[in-house]
């Protein structure tokens, strides 16, 4: 076919490619902009980590050492990074107080200088403007820039730098300033986030090798190399060896191979397009093309920052990480979208003449629309995952105020983990970080029994423990003495924001019902101390404690039934002690993880267990997870059919299956659990508070004549 033939029928088909992957792109800004404006405004701590650096930032405000060289006095904090991020930090809190939106501002910040920084790098190579705007669109577009950038935290601003030096590097490939800006950017990206020494530094040195020769490069890695080392150097004397313990010792973390490969699988479901991109650069291009590519598109800029960035991704697995490991690869892949929409366009241009038909609209319409379905995907990420986990967290937000108030009306140091962020708010010093001194119990590095003694001398009026829904994190925050200290010496006075608050057991905190309530047929089955919770007719009690360790037990003497597909519950069969000649079955239900996959039913009662017998007060098992609170069990009571079986339609397990729940309704002849507990009950079906764990003087004719007209 005639060049000039095709040429109008393929320069329409690229700018409607090129229109749909800028409307996809628009979109998926408008969200980002949207997330991050909305979590600007938002007062409370999203994260564990943005507490930690709020407090840094006071104390440098004040003149304080944020690089303590021991622990072996409280507090028991550590600055796990360089200082440049608080440094920028401090001046905000100083002039306006405590607060999380001036760090969020400059992760935000970061991330759009990140994103210019990026797209002008491709710009600079190819002269290529729509190349240079997809990379920066498709930068932001990914759903863990979106989730880090609306964070208190470290990372966008060491991007920033970084991406900053890339740019300076390729602009201006030949001037010596230049190298010694990128020198300037490099070091002030490794002094935000000492991890940020590899992919850029790599791409900078490679870069510089390719265009200038070994001496320049080598002279870039000196300047890098050795004003980062003086500054180390300086740093660490200047804090009696603190700076050191700080940033190296305490980021020794246990390193997990299973968090890499979950991570790795997440990344090649969310960006599949991306990656076959970049393996296509690497790979597929033709020896005669690569000379032209490295011409044209930066090729030895983009495959070593793309090499270091897939390095630094894999330390995620390391106890703690999170996706801000991954936001370098963000960035890697961002380049390489505008290195093969820039290898298409010259591509077209130089083969125009000579190429079939089909090709240049491989190389420039095809890959536009290729990319506007990966920008689809990554948007579809965003909206379900840090957006949805954004709009959860700040749902609440008068529980959360009432969470600062009760941090601040308390008369000493209060120890938090997920919400140290409410003792930031209250100018309060934090005592504690959890997590960063369990990772140094655990290696040997820091002795806990101080810390220890006091947990058990009582001396914290308040802890705040937090538990994501269906992760117990507090496990890796508090070692298992802690935990063990905190449960044994404080009770959980009460539940909000997904957190327990728990009280020194010396105090009045906590009224907690008894086990048998005066006057009640049976005893109850397992704790409440964080009170009942009633859905129809069937009561959740919810207990003090994390899972697999609050017991339940029988209520009363009966034999046990346990079907081969309960992974979570059993049934006892027992004399109506309410109704003369009637039998009972008391259902108990949730006793397994959030997942249904590890069952804390007792081994005494294996699945297909029939006709054991049990005695009031035998253990059953233990409470387990529930979606929306801490732990709980699932207690009803139902009638017996004729024959004494157990009512397999009225089986509620904790599936969410409300179609069960309402066979429960039509066929059940249900029985109230409150009348035989003695406990209060509530009418309310799925009433937004629990009711108090308290007892009731119970009337027998009123009960009986209620029974009689139910």
């Amino acid at each position: 076919m005639n060049p000039s033939t095709s040429e109008p029928i393929t320069a329409h088909l690229e700018a409607g490619a090129r229109s749909m992957v800028r409307v996809v792109l628009v979109v998926a800004l408008g969200i980002y902009a949207i997330h991050v404006t909305t979590a600007l405004l938002f007062p409370y701590p999203l994260d564990y980590g943005e507490a930690p650096l709020v407090d840094q930032a006071l104390r440098v405000a004040q003149g304080q050492n944020i690089y303590r060289p021991t622990l072996d006095a409280p507090p028991y904090t550590i600055t796990n990074y360089p200082p440049l991020y608080v440094l920028a930090m401090a001046p905000f809190v100083a002039i306006f107080g405590p607060n999380f939106w001036a760090g969020r501002l400059i992760s935000v910040v970061g991330a759009l200088a990140t994103a210019l920084f990026l797209g002008g790098t491709i710009h600079a190579q190819t002269r290529d403007r729509g190349a240079a705007q997809i990379t920066a669109a498709m930068f932001l577009t990914f759903p863990y820039v979106a989730e880090w950038s609306k964070l208190a935290r470290i990372d966008l601003l060491a991007l920033a730098f970084s991406a900053a030096a890339l740019y300076v590097i390729s602009r201006w490939p030949r001037d010596d300033r230049a190298l010694m800006g990128t020198a300037a950017l490099l070091l002030a990206a490794i002094y935000t986030r000492q991890s940020y020494g590899l992919a850029a530094p790599l791409a900078a040195f490679v870069w510089t090798w390719t265009r200038r020769g070994w001496r320049p490069a080598l002279k870039l890695a000196g300047m890098v190399g050795g004003a980062g080392l003086a500054l180390f150097v300086i740093l660490n004397l200047a804090t009696g060896g603190g700076f050191f313990f700080n940033v190296v010792t305490a980021n020794v973390n246990p390193f997990n191979i299973e968090t890499v490969e979950r991570y790795a699988r997440e990344v090649l479901h969310l960006a599949p397009i991306l990656l076959i991109f970049a393996i296509f650069l690497i790979f597929v291009i033709p020896p005669r093309d690569r000379g032209k590519l490295s011409q044209a598109t930066g090729w030895p800029l983009v495959m070593p920052y793309l090499a270091g960035a897939i390095l630094s991704a894999a330390t995620i697995g390391k106890i703690g990480s999170n996706v801000n490991y991954l936001l370098e690869l963000c960035a890697a892949l961002a380049l390489v979208a505008g290195t093969v929409v820039a290898w298409g366009g010259a591509l077209w241009r130089e083969d125009a003449e000579t190429a079939p038909a089909w090709l240049p609209l491989l190389a420039r319409g095809g890959v536009l629309v290729l990319l506007g379905i990966q920008a689809a995907i990554l948007m579809s990420f965003t909206l379900r995952h840090p957006v949805q986990g954004f709009k959860y967290r700040a749902s609440t937000p008068r529980i959360l105020q009432e969470l600062r108030e009760t941090v601040g009306a308390s008369p000493g140091p209060v120890l938090a983990d997920e919400f140290m962020g409410m003792l930031t708010l209250n100018r309060e010093p934090l005592y504690i970080q959890p997590f960063e001194v369990t990772q140094l119990a655990n290696a040997g590095l820091w002795d806990q029994a101080p810390f220890l003694e006091a947990l058990r001398a009582e001396q914290f009026p308040m802890i705040l423990l937090h538990h994501f829904r269906g992760y117990p994190v507090y496990q890796e925050r508090w070692t298992p003495e802690m935990l063990d200290a905190i449960t044994t010496h404080y009770v959980a006075s009460s539940f909000a924001a997904d957190t327990l608050i728990f009280r020194p057991r010396g105090t009045d905190a906590v009224a907690a019902v008894e086990r048998v309530c005066a006057g009640a047929p049976w005893s109850l089955p397992s704790d409440s101390a964080l009170g009942m919770w009633w859905y129809n007719q069937t009561l959740s009690l919810m207990g003090a404690g994390f899972d697999n360790t609050v017991p339940v037990y029988a209520v009363a003497d009966g034999v046990l039934l346990r079907r081969a597909d309960w992974p979570d519950a059993v049934a006892i069969l027992h004399a109506d002690p309410l109704e003369s000649g009637a039998q009972v079955w008391t259902f108990y239900g949730g006793m397994a993880s959030a997942d249904g996959g590890e069952s804390y039913v007792s081994a005494a009662f294996p699945p297909g267990s029939a006709d054991a017998r049990v005695r009031q007060g035998d253990l059953l098992g233990y409470q387990g997870s529930y979606p929306h609170f801490w732990v709980h069990l699932h207690f009803a009571v139902l009638p017996a059919l004729p024959d004494g079986e157990f009512p397999a339609a009225l089986v509620w397990r904790d599936t969410g299956d409300d179609l069960t729940l309402r066979r429960v309704l039509q066929i059940a002849d249900r029985r109230n659990p409150a009348e035989y507990l003695g406990t209060f009950s509530s009418t309310v079906a799925g009433a937004g508070d629990w009711l108090s764990p308290r007892c009731q003087q119970i009337d027998a004719n009123a009960r009986g004549l209620a029974r009689r007209f139910r």
